[in-house]
């Protein structure tokens, strides 16, 4: 017998993982594992991307990861990511397929998409302000001129520039009840 899923939900920074997750995880009545649960533990103590940071970070995914496995069969859990095609990627993308695995639980993943400017504009929400959020929108345009987004395999794009989050939400519910996905 398989597990609920396991979701993940990747995309560029202020493309509403986050919250689209959110909605996503309560309607299935499941858990949302969001990347910031471990980003912002360790940037609390940390400077970003210090070999200390890096670790404390893995250490608090691999703990809340372990726990995410115990939960019963039939509770699906998303995660959110915002991961570039680069080498690293895969590494960082293996808990998550690791999770799917010792759950015997579907691997469904999505990769946020839109376009520069609405991703501009959501970056610049004052809603992101405060924590550890990305804000800064020169930081975002040298990223995306630089990096690719990491699609994971049979991952599906979902273009959300002009999409609410609640659409988003439904569009990912909607795929997941396909017999064929």
């Amino acid at each position: 017998m398989t597990c609920a899923p396991v979701i993940h939900i990747g995309g560029w920074p202020g493309a509403g993982k986050k919250t689209i997750g959110r909605i996503v995880a309560e309607r299935l009545n499941g858990r949302l594992i969001h990347n910031h649960i471990m980003l912002d533990a360790s940037r609390a103590i940390y400077a970003r991307n210090t070999p200390e940071s890096i670790a404390m970070r893995e250490e608090v995914r691999s703990l809340v990861l372990a726990h995410a496995r115990r939960l019963p069969e039939d509770v699906p859990i998303v995660l959110t990511d915002a991961l570039a095609d680069e080498p690293a990627a895969g590494p960082l993308f293996q808990p998550t397929l690791q999770l799917a695995k010792d759950r015997n639980a579907p691997l469904r993943a999505f990769v946020l998409d839109l376009t520069v400017e609405e991703n501009q504009r959501r970056l610049s929400d004052p809603a992101r302000s405060g924590g550890h959020k990305l804000t800064d929108v020169d930081l975002l345009k040298a990223l995306r001129r630089r990096d690719r987004l990491f699609l994971p395999d049979d991952a599906v794009v979902i273009d959300v520039t002009d999409m609410s989050v609640h659409a988003a939400a439904d569009r990912i519910c909607a795929h997941l009840d396909r017999p064929d996905a």
